[in-house]
This record gives structure tokens, sequence and C-alpha cells, in this order.
């Protein structure tokens, strides 16, 4: 299950590096469009990633019944919880859509007089927000497959998509032949609604023909565990917001530091995305696992998930630390074109090396806990971590002008509380000797 869920996680991060590259090589002052593409595609992901809790949900419920052998009693939740989502990404992607220039003003602190920054980042984010219900969808359906015990379709429909994106990026931002559209962030934002429009189809394809579920409600009573799983996506909400409320944090105090910080934290916070989502793979796999193995009540087997899980993903940190200081001359010239950027992004870069062993151990209990519908306390350790360790630690770093150092560092601090309330609650609650 975790390799699958590895090629699956890295896809969409993929699709954010080859935005970030594909920008950051278009020639004079690309450093505004990176800032720009940025900035929207941070905003998109902030809504995407609190939203789409609901797919943490239905994959904990599925899993449960898959290991209580009761699958038939849920086939009517999986439909209704689609189309709630897919209304939840209209609603929210129609109201982003209006009020997108006050988002990236007064959320995001761009300067009004910085209007070259603030006309592309609203064009590029005003073509993203079109995919928002199609992604709802995508991740919703992503959600019940995990929960079957299978990421093996998860990782088609991903692999598929991101290699669409990459083909129309460079298609409609630098052409081939006579076909030269030349299209900018417009090109780049297009890719990636086109993408998310071609992992719906296959997920359709793949619902109707291998499984018993169905993408449309009948019109019948909300299934027994909507509500249960409202109340999980609830809680799941409110941690991502403070996990959110975080990025926010940093993208704000990049934008104040200018530019070339921005177009430098960008590319950090892609390939850490990148790193993390690699990472998860089996934590994805433990999320469907442990769901399966509270179905059946076996606790023995669920500490030795967690202690496998903990191991592996501990050399798959191993292995992308030794990758990125490989590529570590190499990997600022891919991503920009301008000298000072990349001067920002090396400063840096080595925190990101460090954060792959502490990423390791907190997704991999985070994962256990997504499985298990700890979604309470999932919640309780994100407000506190966010609240009480990143808000002052990036606030005290930024008096004494450490600039990207203090984000970073913030962050750091930020993912090793989590990892460390996690395991000390796992060990308290569900460990067997």
């Amino acid at each position: 299950m975790a390799i699958p869920a590895i090629f699956a996680g890295i896809a969409e991060p993929i699709i954010g590096l080859v935005d970030t590259a594909v920008i950051g090589n278009l020639g004079s002052n690309s450093e505004v469009s990176q800032a720009a593409v940025g900035l929207g595609a941070a905003f998109y992901t902030l809504l995407l990633w609190c939203l789409s809790q609901i797919r943490t949900s239905i994959s904990s419920i599925v899993s449960k019944y898959v290991g209580a052998e009761k699958v038939s009693e849920i086939k009517t939740l999986i439909p209704q919880t689609i189309l709630f989502g897919a209304m939840l990404g209209v609603i929210v992607g129609g109201i982003s859509f209006l009020f997108s220039p006050s988002i990236f003003l007064d959320f995001y602190g761009v300067d009004p007089e910085d209007k070259e920054l603030l006309e592309k980042a609203i064009r590029y984010f005003n073509i993203r927000i079109i995919g928002l219900p199609i992604s709802m969808i995508v991740y919703t359906v992503f959600g019940v497959f995990r929960g079957m015990q299978n990421t093996i379709w998860i990782m088609q429909a991903s692999i598929i998509g991101a290699i669409m994106n990459v083909i129309l990026d460079y298609l409609l931002v630098f052409g081939i032949g006579s076909f030269q559209p030349d299209m900018g962030i417009e090109g780049v934002a297009w890719a990636s609604v086109f993408a998310q429009f071609t992992m719906m189809a296959i997920i359709t394809l793949i619902v109707k023909r291998k499984t018993e579920f169905s993408l449309l409600p009948s019109w019948s009573k909300p299934n027994p565990e909507f509500k249960t799983m409202l109340l999980m996506s609830a809680n799941m909400l409110i941690r991502t917001l403070a996990l959110n409320l975080a990025f926010f944090l940093a993208n704000r105090y990049a934008t104040s530091y200018g530019k070339s910080y921005l177009a430098a934290h960008t590319i950090l916070i892609n390939l850490w995305v990148f790193s993390f989502f690699f990472i998860d793979g089996f934590s994805n796999a433990g999320n469907a696992i442990s769901g399966k193995l509270l179905g059946k009540k076996d606790f023995k087997a669920l500490t030795l998930l967690s202690k496998d899980l903990v191991k592996y993903n501990l050399i798959v940190a191993g292995v992308l630390a030794l990758i990125f200081l490989a590529l570590y001359p190499f990997l600022g010239r891919i991503f920009s074109n301008d000298t000072e950027v990349v001067s920002h992004f090396y400063s840096v870069f080595w925190l990101i090396i460090l954060a792959q062993f502490v990423s390791g151990v907190t997704f991999t209990y985070d994962g256990v806990f997504k499985g298990l519908g700890e979604t309470a306390y999932l919640r309780n350790t994100l407000i506190v971590a966010t609240l009480f360790l990143f808000v002052p630690v990036i606030y005290l770093l930024d008096i004494v002008d450490l600039k990207l150092y203090a984000i970073w560092i913030a962050f750091l601090l930020w993912n090793m509380f989590r990892g460390g309330s996690l395991i000390y609650k796992f060990r308290k609650k569900y460990y067997t000797v």
C-alpha cells in the first residue's frame, strides 16, 4: 500500500515544483511571476487542504467498516459525501473568485503599489480556483479508495494527472513548433485545471467499473455515518485552519521581506511539500491499516504497525536527505535564474534537509491518528503547536531580523512539537507491549 501511496502523494507537489520551475525560467523579471504564482498557489492549497479534510474522515470510516466486514452499510454514505464536497468547492470557490483582490491585498499584505505582482497573482488564482470543486470530488474519492486499502487506483489517477500538467505547462507557456501560445502564468494555471479534470475522469471510470459504490447519490435520507463524517471533518477543518495559519504567516513574513525572499520561500516550500508528501506515503498506508485494525480491535498489531512505520519513514527521510545533499549545488539554478533568489534559497536550504527526519516521525503518527479517528486530539495538537509555538517563535526571530531563518526555524520546532505530542498520546492509549 505504501509504494503506490508514495507515487500518488508526490504527484501533487511535482505539479507545484514544475509550475515553479517553469515560471522561474520565463526570462526577465521572473521573480515577480514566481512570487505571484507562489501566493496564488498558497491560497488555493489553503482552501483545498481545509475543505478536503472530508477525505480523511471518509477514509477512516470506510477502513473501519472494511475491518468489521460491514461495507454494505455505508454504500449510500459515499455518494452523499462526494456531493457534499463538490458543493463546498463550488460555494467557497465562487466566494474566493469574487474577493480575490482582497485576498492578496489584505490577507497576504501585497503592496497596492506593486500592481504587477497583484495583477499576476489575481490572474493565476482566478483560473486555478475554477478547478476547486473538481479537486474536492477527486480528493474525496481518493479517501474512499484509501479506506478500501487500495492506493494503486489513487496512484494511477495522480500520476496521469501530473503528467498531463507537465505536458500542458510547457505547451501553454513555451509552445512547440508553430504552436506558440506564450500564455505565461495563465498557461500554468490552465494546465493545473485540465490536470484536475483528467484525474476526475479517471476516478469516475474506476468507481464505475471496479467498485460497488456510485458517485451520484440517491434521493434517500442521510446515511447514519454522515453525521460522524461531518463531526470528524469539522475537527479536521479546525486543525487544518491552525496548520494553514502557520503557512499563511510564513508567506506573509516572506512577502514583507521583498520579492526575492518571497520567490526563494516559494521554492523552499514546494521542495518541503514534495518531501513530506513523499514521506506521507507510508503514513497514508498507516492511515488505512490502523482504521482497519481498530475495526478488528487488534491493538497489538496496531502497536507493531506504528513501530514499522516509523522505521520505514526514517529510512525514506534519510534517502531524501542524501538526495538533497547530492543535488545541493544544482537545485537553486533549476528553479530560478535570479542570483539574489538563489542566494536566499541556499542560505536556508540546509534546514529543509534537517526537517526530513522530524517529518518522518511526525507524519507517521499523524497518519495513524487519522485512521483511528482521533480527530479531536489532532485538532488540539495543531492549535497548541501553532498558537503557542510557531507564532511566538517566528515573531521573536523576525524582531532580530533573521528573515527566512525565522520562518524555517519556527517550522522545524512546530513540527517537532506535533510529533512529540502524538507519540505521547499513542503510547498512553494504544501501546501494547
